[in-house]
């Protein structure tokens, strides 16, 4: 008897020790294989990752992988700058930027996204949750060029500003920002591939390889203008809640409704807020402009309201008219002036209601618009 219970303990303490082999073992296996993703992941791709990466572009940590010149970095939590390092992770949430007209920078997002920095520039990347599959970077200043794969999938990477919002990105894509004392300006390019860009009250639509357009945009958010630099860019612009009638039903309803506008060289778009001294809706005016610096259309509203909802467009027979108008203007002063020439007494008279009437018109014309445009 007394031999069978020391067989049972023993048989039991045998099974106890691989039970315990086996659990170790286990452990170590699922540490292998997560040194083993975390390498894959920091990998440069294969073609036979192609499908695994397109799902998953992006690196758990963003790495910098090169530094010419002087580059810093600022870390969460942390107060000063501090020399980046080549081939670290850096946590999300960090500011990068070079230092002086020779410096260069590229921090690796993932297998096939980076961004890089040249001369006196910086970014900055939003801090996240782990699991949140997207990623953005905030323009600080300079120079900054986001190169993504061309099939890039919509909504995962986003370039930002407070005065807009660079969306669907895919491709190559760069941005000279500034911010000035008044607010900020930036001259956003798409290189290769697409790009959208959203911002309070307007919306540009895909940007083409080698379109380009400038923004800028006040502090207190109540000013945004748009100038066309390259290319013919769509641009939708709200105006405001709209109230239709059904005639058979005679039932009121309000839509928000969208005005198209063709955002080419020379040509703006200039959208002006205010807050009125009684209510919470803010007051918007916007306004177009073709390449002579001439306003085209405008439309005024407050937001959530359509009883102050209007607009004053430009047809095509009121171009003409005005055209005609001009050129009529220009004939009369062509004549005026071989009067004058002719008329020696009445030369002084002449020239000073000519000068007069000059300085009346470059005072009310495209000088103060030629001024806004200057970027």
């Amino acid at each position: 008897m007394k031999k069978l219970i020391f067989g049972m303990a023993v048989a039991a303490a045998m099974l106890s020790v691989r039970a315990q082999d086996e659990e170790i073992e286990e452990e170590a296996g699922e540490e292998a294989q997560a040194v083993e993703t975390a390498e894959e992941e920091a990998a440069p791709a294969t073609p036979k990752k192609k499908a695994e990466d397109n799902s998953k572009p992006f690196f758990t940590l963003p790495a910098c992988v090169l530094v010419d010149g002087k580059g810093e970095v600022l870390v969460p939590a942390q107060t000063e700058w501090r020399p980046v390092e080549e081939g670290r992770f850096y946590p999300l949430g960090t500011v990068y930027r070079t230092v002086g007209a020779d410096s260069r920078m590229k921090v690796q997002f993932g297998s096939h996204v980076d961004v890089s920095l040249k001369g006196d520039s910086s970014f900055g990347t939003v801090a996240q949750k782990l699991d949140v599959t997207t990623r953005t970077i905030v323009l600080k200043g300079g120079t900054v060029t986001a190169n993504l794969p061309r099939n890039m999938p919509e909504g995962l990477f986003f370039v930002t500003t407070p005065g807009f919002e660079v969306i669907n990105a895919a491709g190559e894509s760069s941005y000279v920002y500034e911010l000035t004392g008044d607010g900020e300006k930036c001259f956003v390019r798409c290189l290769t591939g697409n790009l959208a860009v959203k911002g309070r009250h307007f919306e540009i639509l895909p940007l083409r390889a080698s379109q380009g357009f400038a923004i800028r945009s006040s502090a207190d958010f109540l000013f945004t203008a748009l100038y066309g630099k390259a290319g013919d860019l769509n641009v939708k612009l709200d105006t405001g809640l709209w109230e239709t009638l059904d005639l058979d039903t005679k039932e009121k309803t309000s839509e928000q409704r969208f005005a198209d506008f063709k955002l080419s060289p020379k040509t703006a778009v200039r959208i002006h807020r205010m807050m009125p001294e009684i209510g919470q809706n803010m007051a918007v005016t916007t306004m177009t402009f073709d390449a002579n610096g001439d306003r085209k259309d405008r439309y005024w509203f407050a937001e959530n309201h359509h009883e102050t909802t209007g607009s004053d467009i430009i047809s095509d027979d009121d171009k003409e008219s005005e055209e005609a108008a001009r050129k009529a203007a220009e004939a009369a002063d062509t004549e005026s002036v071989d009067v004058d020439v002719e008329d020696d007494a009445g030369s002084d008279d002449s020239d000073e209601g000519a000068s007069d009437d000059g300085d009346e018109g470059g005072d009310s014309g495209d000088a103060s618009y030629d001024d806004d445009l200057d970027f």
